[in-house]
């Protein structure tokens, strides 16, 4: 398992870093997805979703995201 930061734009929301923890990289996309959708307040079109950051969790790991 790994935590992955995602970075995603596109339209029907705002430019988001997304952290999940999953077994692999379609996994992730597929979380983060799903948690996109679930945030949004309608439909989404996703054009752009790339992975950032990829790291085993080990106690105290996590990330910084930055705010815009």
């Amino acid at each position: 398992m790994f935590l992955y930061r995602l970075e995603a734009k596109g339209k029907g929301f705002p430019d988001s870093q997304v952290i999940v923890f999953a077994e692999d990289e379609e996994k992730a996309f597929a979380a983060g997805e799903a948690l996109l959708e679930k945030n949004a307040l309608g439909l989404i079109t996703i054009d752009e979703f790339a992975i950032m950051e990829k790291k085993r969790p080990e106690k105290g790991s996590g990330y910084v995201v930055e705010a815009n």
